[in-house]
């Protein structure tokens, strides 16, 4: 595992409260483990999954190229609309918009803090009804290493990079990655955050 260039923040989950911000239904008492595939070969027709520790789909994209500019519909897996979200046409910061399902009521704002390195930077998210950022995105991008931050202290989902040259490899394609969800915590926010952080790090690595 290549570690992390930022110092995680030292905090406890057991005595905050962290909002459910996709639904509760997403939300589970214990630590979740969940893999990120992109460029999948055998399954799901080349799409971008999400899975569990049992290989089960949880949430999946239409297609493997994610289109920022475009709405872009994450889903479940019985193919019902979760989140979609899309880049802001005219903002001074790099802003990425999540709508709650197919429809136009906001959940949640994802900018970028600084606009300095897209490889080691900070993305701030603000919910709807917050007047401030609630949570923070930090960490190394461009290597799949990362972490998300509710109220500047408490780490709520880590990424990390998994590496697979055997056989595995053939089935979930180059790109696999793990993310650790902490308990109660809305999987598919952290979903929707680790998608977006994708498809951001796909479009300046082919610029």
């Amino acid at each position: 595992m290549i570690a992390s260039a930022f110092k995680p923040p030292q905090a406890s989950l057991l005595d905050s409260d962290i909002p459910a911000i996709v639904g509760p239904q997403y939300c589970f008492p214990e630590q979740v483990h969940l893999t990120v595939a992109s460029h999948i070969l055998q399954f799901n027709n080349g799409n971008f999954v999400i899975t569990d520790d049992n290989g089960n789909t949880l949430f999946k994209l239409d297609d493997k190229r994610i289109h920022l500019r475009d709405r872009t519909v994450l889903r479940d897996a019985s193919d019902s609309p979760v989140l979609s979200f899309r880049k802001k046409s005219i903002t001074l910061h790099d802003t990425y918009q999540v709508y709650r399902g197919e429809s136009g009521d906001d959940l949640f704002t994802l900018k970028d803090k600084h606009m300095i390195d897209h490889h080691e930077q900070t993305y701030e998210i603000q919910l709807q009804a917050d007047y401030g950022p609630t949570f923070e995105v930090k960490g190394d991008f461009a290597r799949r290493n990362y972490q998300i931050i509710f109220q500047g202290t408490e780490v709520v989902a880590e990424v990390t990079k998994k590496h697979h040259f055997l056989a595995t490899a053939l089935t979930f394609g180059k790109n696999k990655y793990n993310v650790v969800v902490n308990p109660n915590v809305d999987q598919a926010f952290v979903a929707a955050i680790v998608t977006i952080m994708d498809a951001i790090y796909e479009d300046n690595n082919e610029m």
